[in-house]
């Protein structure tokens, strides 16, 4: 939290440290944080797309691939896009191979999880916004129109 602070990334100022080994922070759309994970053997930065409602997710992940080069070219590289289609949620990341358990690698590490997340949030903030206030969505009232939820 401090190396964040220290490199003006305000995307995590109301989260708390933890005990858990990633962080999320609100992206703008329910369900759908930016993360940062720690990981034994890297470091990764992502979006989840995990709304309630997994055809919402699967449809949002499908717009953002749409968009794909335009995003990885914000972001600066070519991410890992995951639609998993038996899970309920979807993901994108970016990952860099690092052996957390070796206590002289954290400085490095967190300098790259505080470029990385700058450069996700950078990158997908605005499309994911866009995207999620055009969710198609079916009425529940049964009259089977199209509803658009944000």
């Amino acid at each position: 939290m401090e190396r964040l602070r220290a490199d003006g990334i305000t995307l995590f100022a109301n989260v708390n440290p933890s005990r858990d080994h990633w962080l999320n922070a609100g992206s703008g759309v329910r369900g759908c944080p930016f993360t940062m994970i720690f990981a034994r053997d890297e470091a990764r930065v992502e979006v989840n797309l995990a709304r309630v409602d997994r055809d919402e997710n699967k449809w949002l992940f499908d717009q953002l691939e749409a968009d794909r080069s335009a995003i990885e070219a914000r972001f600066g590289g070519e991410m890992s896009w995951l639609r998993l289609d038996e899970r309920k949620q979807s993901r994108i990341s970016y990952s860099h191979p690092f052996d957390g358990y070796e206590v002289d690698n954290w400085p490095e590490m967190l300098v790259w999880l505080s470029e990385h997340i700058r450069k996700l949030e950078g990158a997908f903030r605005q499309p994911l916004a866009q995207y999620a206030r055009s969710i198609p969505s079916v009425d529940e009232s049964g009259t089977g129109e199209t509803n658009i939820l944000i």
